[in-house]
This record gives C-alpha cells, structure tokens and sequence, in this order.
C-alpha cells in the first residue's frame, strides 16, 4: 500500500483565513528567477480529472477563498508584457498570487499558481511562530456574578 502524502494548509499572512491545501512543502518549490521578477513560489496545479488520484500522487486544493479579480492585470517587462490573472484573499482582499494567462503556455494541461512571497504561510509556522496566542479565559468569580451589573443606569 502507497504511503499517503500530508496535508498542509496556507492561511493570509494578514487575516489567517484558509486559502490553499497541498501535499506539497512551500519552503522547497521553486522560485521564479531572472531580472525583473517577484520570486513567487511556483506551486504546480495537477490535472487529476482524467485518473484517479493515488494517496503518493501529490495534490493542491484551492479553496474558492481565493477570488480572482475580474480582470487581468498586464506587466511590462523586459521580454515582453505578462498577463497576469491575481488571486486575493477572500476575506481582506490581499494579493496572495496568480496565475499567467493561457497565451504564456504552450502546454495547456499544467498551469502553476504563483504565490508571492511571504503571503500565504503554513498553518504548522504560525503555530510555531505564536503570533495567534490561544485565549484562556478565568471563570473563578462565577458564583459572584449579578445581573444588577448588566444593567444600564
């Protein structure tokens, strides 16, 4: 039997809403290089419609908190313009990513997402990280509690 690949989770770097689901580790995608470029991580989209996907087989799940803008942004680079496809949050609107519009591929099977820098960390790093420190709450003035204190004057 094939050993299952982990699941892991990105959330907005500024929200901490759930955006993607991979078996893929981000730190070891690589990067686009080159003048001119904003080194996003490049996450391959696997076409699994035609076969059935096996548990070793890796996979990426875009959540529909991902919302594409309406229109295309255009680039101008060196070698030409770039036309862009942006993902945002779903939740603060923050670019998180993109996608290169079908003319910048010759095979239209694989198109990568490109995710930016730093935008859409791993759910495992926020947790070591602390930034998100769980609440406790002290119930131990309960039984002192009254109702004359909800009142308004």
């Amino acid at each position: 039997m094939a050993e299952r690949l982990p699941i892991r989770t990105q959330h907005c770097q500024f929200c901490n809403h759930l955006l993607l689901a991979t078996t893929r580790t981000l730190s070891t995608l690589p990067r686009r290089a080159g003048e001119g470029k904003d080194k996003a991580l490049i996450l391959p989209l696997e076409n699994n419609e035609a076969s059935e996907a096996t548990p070793a087989q890796h996979t990426t799940l875009l959540l529909s908190t991902l919302i594409p803008d309406r229109r295309p942004t255009l680039i101008r680079r060196e070698d030409g313009i770039e036309k862009r496809h942006v993902l945002r949050c779903g939740r603060c609107r923050v670019i998180v990513g993109y996608h290169l519009d079908e003319t910048h591929y010759e095979d239209q099977k694989q198109k990568p997402l490109y995710i930016l820098p730093g935008s859409a960390p791993e759910s495992q790093s926020m947790l070591r990280e602390k930034r998100y420190p769980r609440i406790q709450l002290n119930f131990d003035n309960v039984d002192n509690f009254d109702n004359k204190t909800l009142r308004r004057p």
